[in-house]
């Protein structure tokens, strides 16, 4: 099972940065139409409104930080025929439904039915790794567990739960291989026992990225995920999070 209390110090600056990038226009060798960006929109949800993948959209429009996006700006979409209505946060975009089904593992009881946490303003987290929750967030027998534990085969992708910054990738006693990604508002999620980690400190994650591999490094009786969210240094139910 995974570790109970981490005593990891999550100490990180959040830095505003202005949301400058080219306008690319339209052409007949390189066609697609432009968004008009409102209000609540994610560089994530656009994409997936649209069926682009999200590389392409920071590749053609030269997004310095693809967290903010500002209202009324102009985002080039490559390949796409007509401007589209982006839905609203809470009501998944069609071509997600459409394209590819939830991660979510199936046998989790009441998987997505629970209200959102309050700390995830109203946006939900990706599922980490597709596999069978075996063990939930809160007190155990002699200890608290600070996260969920999510069976899986061993090297099943572990998956970035939402568009972010590695903080830390390397070895932690207990944790075994470890990844930490920082988010918007606070937010940090974490991914341990991997056996092997994708990415490094410093790297720009997009949700649903490969970013390690399922293992049993540190204290893992067996393969599987241990998956965590944090406000701050605060350890929150992921169930609050996750759909």
């Amino acid at each position: 099972m995974g570790p109970a209390r981490t005593g990891l110090g999550l100490i990180f600056a959040v830095a505003g940065i202005a949301c400058a990038h080219k306008i690319v226009r339209p052409t007949p060798d390189n066609p697609g139409v432009m968004h008009h960006v409102h209000s609540g929109e994610t560089l994530w949800r656009i994409a997936k409104t649209y069926g682009v993948p999200l590389e392409s959209l920071l590749y053609e429009n030269d997004l310095r930080d693809p967290s903010h996006l500002s209202e009324g700006s102009l985002l080039f979409i490559p390949g796409a025929a007509k401007e589209l209505a982006v839905p609203p946060a809470g009501e998944p975009p069609q071509a997600r439904v459409e394209q590819r089904p939830r991660r979510g593992p199936s046998s989790i009881p009441r998987a997505g039915q629970r209200a959102l946490d309050p700390a995830a303003h109203g946006s939900w987290l990706s599922w980490p790794a597709s596999g069978v929750l075996i063990s939930g967030f809160g007190t155990r027998e002699r200890d608290h567990h600070d996260g969920i534990d999510l069976a899986c085969p061993e090297g099943t992708p572990v998956r970035a739960a939402e568009n972010g910054v590695v903080l830390f990738a390397g070895e932690q006693r207990g944790y075994g291989n470890l990844i930490l990604v920082a988010h918007d508002d606070d937010l940090v999620t974490v991914y341990a026992h991997n056996s092997e980690n994708l990415v490094g400190k410093g790297e720009r994650v997009a949700r649903g990225e490969a970013i390690a591999r399922v293992g049993h490094s540190g204290n893992a009786t067996g393969p599987h995920l241990h998956f965590e969210v944090r406000v701050g240094t605060h350890p929150r139910d992921p169930l609050g999070f996750l759909r």
